[in-house]
């Protein structure tokens, strides 16, 4: 099963990953540049919806999986919320199915630690991807992916046992 992975935000991360773990493309998808032109705060939608079904049609996923919007209120959960309901729109309308993973158990995931800085993140998402991600939201993106793929496929999750063999693991290093 191929998943498409997103973390959902003005910059939006996303990667494709088989089931096995293995990563097809990934990068970052720039969804606002209102500050600077000022354009409408619904051009992030359209470009959203435009740069999903372009994905989809590229690489042809079966799921799609996304990181939970967290209800903290403001701008951040509107923009989340409005990106997770074209998700869902588009992926009835494609006929994929969608799931989601909250940061917590992603972080934990990872690195052993539910509390994980965005460091860490990156850091595993190189020592378990074996690519290097650009910034922290293709970092997510793999992340997901990959926990997607340990959860619906055969991708081994991590197994932490004590915190610095995490850190360790997570970076890349033998633990």
């Amino acid at each position: 099963m191929r998943i498409l992975a997103l973390d959902q935000a003005t910059i939006t991360g996303w990667a494709v990953i088989e089931d096995d773990g293995n990563v097809i493309d990934s990068g970052t998808w720039a969804l606002a540049d209102r500050k600077r032109t000022g354009e409408s705060r619904g051009m992030r939608y359209i470009r959203f919806r435009h740069e999903l079904l372009k994905a989809i049609t590229m690489y042809q996923p079966e799921m799609i999986c996304h990181e939970q919007t967290l209800l903290r209120g403001g701008a951040a959960t509107e923009i989340a919320n409005g990106l997770k309901a074209l998700i869902l729109e588009t992926a009835a309308e494609k006929g994929l199915e969608v799931t989601c993973v909250h940061t917590t158990e992603l972080k934990h995931f990872a690195t052993g630690n539910g509390r994980a800085e965005k460091e860490d993140m990156v850091k595993a998402a190189l020592g378990l991807s074996g690519r290097l991600p650009r910034d922290d939201n293709e970092a997510d993106a793999l992340l997901i992916g990959l926990w997607a793929s340990s959860r619906y496929g055969s991708f081994p999750c991590p197994q932490w046992g004590d915190k610095k063999k995490a850190r360790r693991r997570a970076a890349g290093g033998r633990g």
